[in-house]
């Protein structure tokens, strides 16, 4: 019913779909998002980089027994 008021005053003549109301909702900028997306991106290449030096020797110590 108050969809039906909205066309009729005016308001409202198309509906917006759901993506563009979640893109509208949102505060942050298409220059924040790419700068979060950049950042976000390099930590994960550094990650994966830091992943194949050994923080410590991953040799057993024998001993006398």
């Amino acid at each position: 019913m108050d969809k039906l008021k909205r066309v009729l005053n005016g308001q409202d003549a198309e509906e917006q779909g759901g993506l563009s109301e979640i893109v509208d909702a949102t505060s942050l900028s298409w220059g924040t998002r790419v700068k979060g997306f950049i950042a976000c991106f390099a930590l994960g290449v550094l990650c994966s980089v830091l992943h194949f030096f050994p923080y410590g020797t991953c040799e057993t110590i024998e001993k006398d027994v």
